[in-house]
């Protein structure tokens, strides 16, 4: 399940109060609450549907709703009237570098009122698996939502820091309950009461409604956490440290025109999944390897992880006939500021690479069914002859991987001066020319 799917809805979120009461001491420290940020294409990189994500980003934003305890106001509990609903649902923003602050709706007159006291900020917020959220704040007194349950280490059964959350019983909830607002006096007043005993209680909630003040209750196992992959492009470093570039529209790009033109990379191996084609033979070898690949050209020995054209993943081009492997590329940009390229083939197959997420270019040795996978370095659009710049690499990756300890050597160069092998189909000859080496194909006729 991806990670964007577990958070609330972010459609349909009230514009209006709803059923409940604004206290009249309640005085805004702001109008207008935006709403949280909406769905769109971006996505979440895969690996944080199983890892953490820790975000102290000042501006940084999350939203967490709660319902009224309806159940426990309609007792009488709050203020002694039976039937009768003080607490909307509420929606509190959690900011980091910001006092908690809470909300009845969204908009441009919306208003918002500090959860707290001014000197209490949110210091960063982790985001784990599954949803759940832990909000750490400056006084080293956190808040956690797991599983739509609300926790804070400030609310205890006494309400001694103005916050009082009662375990659920048989008839209500587990609640969460805070004066309202939130000032030295209202906290006194109602954990004092809470100390003195229930028959102080009531009277005293009572006495904070002539004041114009009061006491929200909330259904503390009600939370919902609303948060987008929007949330988090504000700011450049969180956008390419959490989620996945923007969807690029291939229909929209122009097809690379091959007959001057091809795809050139480096491919950064560090992982051990080498091949013998081309990282060399020796597996004593260890370290960071590099190979330089290009299409058109490599498709004839390397077949690169993609897609079926039944949508499963599979390696593009493996069982294509010679000459009828690769059918079109598509870059995103040009030059030297190339940042994908799609690969489709005549299998019906297509890649798309480096991996959004990691960066790595992944493929299939045809020859020795190696797996060969690096970091893509210096993607660009070279211009010339791709079979000459094909014919030259390919001479020199024979040169590197050369055993001498088999081979002819002079100076410390195999003198060899042609290389010859045979495919299916084909006899493939490197011969070096005034002007470089060149690949010549020849067709193999049945007898």
């Amino acid at each position: 399940m991806a990670k964007e799917s577990v958070f609330a809805s972010l459609q349909g979120l009230p514009t209006t109060l709803g059923e409940g009461e604004v206290y009249s001491s309640l005085k805004p420290i702001n109008t207008g609450v935006n709403l949280p940020a909406t769905n769109d294409d971006r996505q979440f990189k895969s690996r944080y549907n199983t890892e953490s994500m820790r975000v102290d980003t000042e501006d940084f934003t999350l939203f967490v709703s709660l319902e009224g305890a309806i159940g426990v106001e309609h007792a009488g509990i709050n203020g002694g009237v039976q039937d009768k609903q003080r607490t909307p649902t509420t929606y509190f923003q959690f900011t980091v570098g910001k006092t908690p602050m809470y909300s009845f709706y969204f908009g441009s007159d919306a208003p918002q009122y500090n959860l707290m006291a001014n000197n209490i900020l949110v210091s960063m917020v982790d985001i784990l698996p599954k949803g759940n959220v832990i909000i750490y704040l400056s006084n080293q007194e956190n808040i956690e939502i797991s599983k739509n349950k609300f926790r804070m280490d400030m609310s205890n059964e006494t309400a001694t820091e103005g916050f009082m959350y009662q375990k659920p019983v048989s008839t209500f909830p587990a609640t969460l309950a805070a004066v309202a607002p939130y000032n030295q006096g209202t906290v006194t007043a109602y954990s004092t009461a809470i100390k003195t005993g229930p028959t102080e209680l009531i009277p005293t909630i009572q006495n904070m409604n002539k004041n114009g003040e009061g006491i929200y209750m909330w259904n503390a196992d009600s939370a919902k956490v609303y948060l987008s992959p929007q949330s988090f492009t504000f700011d450049s470093a969180l956008d390419k440290e959490f989620l996945l570039p923007p969807t690029v529209d291939f229909s929209k790009q122009d097809k690379l025109d091959t007959s001057d033109k091809f795809i050139r990379f480096n491919c950064i191996i560090e992982n051990g999944l080498r091949t013998d084609n081309y990282t060399g033979i020796d597996s004593s070898e260890s370290g960071i390897l590099m190979s330089t690949l290009q299409f058109p050209g490599d498709e004839a020995l390397l077949a690169p992880m993609g897609t079926s054209d039944e949508g499963t993943e599979t390696a593009c081009g493996l069982e294509s006939a010679e000459g009828r492997v690769l059918k079109s590329i598509t870059p995103v940009g040009g030059g030297t500021t190339v940042s994908q390229v799609r690969m489709d083939f005549h299998d019906g197959s297509f890649c798309i690479f480096p991996d959004a997420e990691n960066g790595l270019f992944t493929a299939t040795d045809k020859e020795t069914g190696q797996e060969l996978q690096g970091k893509v370095e210096n993607l660009i659009i070279a211009e010339g002859s791709w079979k000459e710049s094909y014919a030259q690499e390919f001479a020199n990756r024979i040169e590197r991987n050369t055993n001498q300890h088999l081979s002819t050597m002079i100076e410390g160069k195999a003198a060899t001066s042609a290389i010859a092998w045979r495919t299916k189909t084909t006899l493939k000859v490197i011969v070096p020319t005034e002007k470089g080496s060149k690949l010549i194909t020849i067709p193999l006729k049945e007898a």
